[in-house]
């Protein structure tokens, strides 16, 4: 008899607990924008179902890079009917297969060849690959890592949930990567200053990559110079720069007017190798979550909406107070206009920018004289 799965998906608190408790299915679908936390898992399966020495033979791993035709289906097959060698479990691990997307287009007849090796046509593997879910055995554990899942698929959802596991990773809470950097940090004895994990978090944009890659540079120092506490200086001086903090002075010189000022900063911002688009990016999302501080007004309420962390919506509020809604209007427009002009080719991307912070200081300016 068909086993009915108890929930429809797992997070990842929720799936790591079940490898720790020892728990395991034959089938884990995983996807999600957090890639640091995803391969956290596959390390946990490894270290959980592959005996040392074992590891060429129990362990196979296929890469399908998000095309459909990149994986022969026969191959998978295959792979999850051979039993382990030594380990408790073989484990075969597929990634970026392609087969859970209704999105992707045919760019060429090429793709229809890519979908007869791989098993007809999508609905033929979809049918497949139901099949194959319901005759995993308990000497496998086949994880396919994805980077979206359509739930559309409703056949194909509801064959996952009944024969396994499916897990959304989805990028953590600035209040769940403070836990996270404060315990990494505790259990090296290391203490943080005050507000030095929200500035640390901002400046990493809440990339738990990224952030662990500050991290690690960070206890090196540490274990170095034998330094117990990590200070809001030792961030300036060997972290990411600040690019946020600028933002926020940037916009503060645009809305006021201060060309010259505004005009300086982007000059600092560019000396730092930060790229032009990357700074345009930044300019146009900030202005966009001013407009939505401005109508929150509630700090609370910008954090939980804007997924910020509590210091960067306190001073999103403050900074929203100072500014009128149509002049943030206003701002965002131009943002767009000149977002456009650079993609069709119409204008380089510094001078686009530049032209953007002059004309938005000149307008500003002139209206606050009236």
């Amino acid at each position: 008899m068909a086993r009915t799965r108890k929930n429809a998906a797992l997070d990842y608190q929720a799936l790591r607990t079940q490898l720790r408790d020892g728990r395991y299915e034959s089938l884990y679908v995983i996807y999600g924008d957090e890639r640091f936390l995803i391969e956290k898992l596959i390390s946990a399966f490894d270290q959980q179902l592959i005996e040392p020495g074992s590891r060429e033979l129990d362990r196979v791993v296929l890469h399908g890079d998000g095309q459909p035709g990149r994986i022969e289906f026969e191959r998978l097959r295959a792979e999850v009917q051979t039993p382990p060698f030594l380990s408790r479990r073989k484990l075969v691990i597929v990634r970026d297969s392609g087969w859970f997307s209704t999105g992707r287009k045919r760019a060429n007849s090429a793709d229809d060849a890519d979908d007869e090796d791989s098993g007809g046509t999508a609905q033929d593997r979809q049918s497949r690959l139901i099949e194959l879910f319901s005759q995993l055995s308990d000497s496998v554990c086949l994880v396919m890592i994805e980077e979206k899942v359509d739930r559309r698929l409703r056949q194909l959802i509801s064959a996952i949930e009944q024969h396994g596991v499916l897990a959304e990773i989805s990028r953590q809470t600035p209040a769940l990567l403070q836990t996270w950097v404060e315990a990494e940090c505790r259990s090296r004895e290391l203490k943080l200053a005050p507000g030095t994990a929200e500035s640390l978090i901002d400046r990493c944009d809440g990339d738990m990559a990224v952030l662990w890659q500050e991290l690690s540079k960070l206890f090196l120092h540490c274990g170095y110079t034998r330094e117990k506490t990590i200070s809001q200086q030792l961030i300036a001086d060997l972290s990411l720069p600040d690019l946020r903090g600028s933002v926020f002075d940037l916009t503060d010189a645009m809305a006021t007017g201060r060309t010259e000022q505004a005009l300086r900063l982007l000059d600092t911002l560019i000396g730092q190798k930060q790229p032009v688009q990357l700074i345009s990016f930044m300019l146009a999302r900030h202005i966009r979550q001013l407009i939505c501080a401005a109508e929150l007004k509630r700090p609370d309420q910008i954090a939980s909406t804007l997924k910020v962390m509590p210091f960067v919506a306190r001073r999103l509020g403050q900074q929203a107070n100072g500014l009128s809604l149509p002049l943030l209007e206003a701002l965002y427009r131009r943002c767009y206009e000149t977002d456009l002009q650079v993609k069709t080719g119409q204008i380089q991307e510094r001078l686009g920018l530049e032209i953007l912070i002059i004309m938005a200081c000149e307008t500003n300016r002139w209206q606050l004289r009236q």
